[in-house]
C-alpha cells in the first residue's frame, strides 16, 4: 500500500529561463503523455518559470530529453532535503536548470572579432567568421553573452 503524497509535495524543481512558450508547452504536454510526475506548484518568473515536480527522477530524465530537443544550457544540481526515518538514507531534491538560448542555428552573432555565424548547437556551438570563412568552435556562455550584446 503506498502512501499517498499530499498536493504540495514535490522532489525536484525544474527551472525554465528565456524559454519560448513552445519550450513551456513541449514541457506540459511531455509531462502530460509521460504520466510519471505532476507539477505541485508553479512560480513565474520575470526571466522564466519554476515548476515544481513530484518525481526528481522523471525531472532529472526530463531535463535530458530537453537539452537533447532544444538548444540550451542544463544544469542539474542536487541537495539533500531530510532523512528517511526508517534507514536514515539521505533523500535528495533535485533543481535542473534549462536555459534557452537567445539564438538559433543561421544567427549571426556580433562579437569584437568580428560577426559568426551559428552552424551548429551542441555541447560547445561551432560558428564560422563570416569575413575569413574560417570555422571554430565556442563556449555556451561566450556565445550567449555575444547574443546579449547584439540584441541591444
Amino acid at each position: 500500500m503506498t502512501k499517498e503524497k499530499h498536493a504540495e509535495y514535490f522532489e525536484g524543481i525544474l527551472q525554465l529561463r528565456n524559454v519560448t512558450q513552445k519550450v513551456y508547452d513541449w514541457v506540459y504536454d511531455t509531462m502530460e503523455k509521460d504520466g510519471k510526475a505532476k507539477v505541485a506548484k508553479e512560480k513565474i518568473l520575470k526571466e522564466g518559470y519554476d515548476l515544481y515536480l513530484s518525481d526528481q527522477h522523471y525531472l532529472q530524465a526530463l531535463g535530458k530529453k530537453m537539452k537533447m530537443k532544444f538548444p540550451g544550457e542544463t544544469k542539474t544540481s542536487m541537495r539533500i532535503h531530510t532523512r528517511d526515518r526508517m534507514t536514515h538514507k539521505a533523500l535528495y531534491r533535485v533543481t535542473v536548470l534549462f536555459r534557452g538560448l537567445l539564438f538559433d542555428v543561421g544567427d549571426v552573432l556580433h562579437t569584437d572579432e568580428g560577426d559568426l555565424q551559428v552552424l551548429h548547437i551542441g555541447n560547445r556551438i561551432q560558428v564560422k567568421d563570416l569575413a575569413s570563412g574560417k570555422k571554430k568552435e565556442i563556449r555556451i556562455d561566450d556565445a550567449d553573452r555575444y547574443a546579449r550584446r547584439s540584441l541591444l
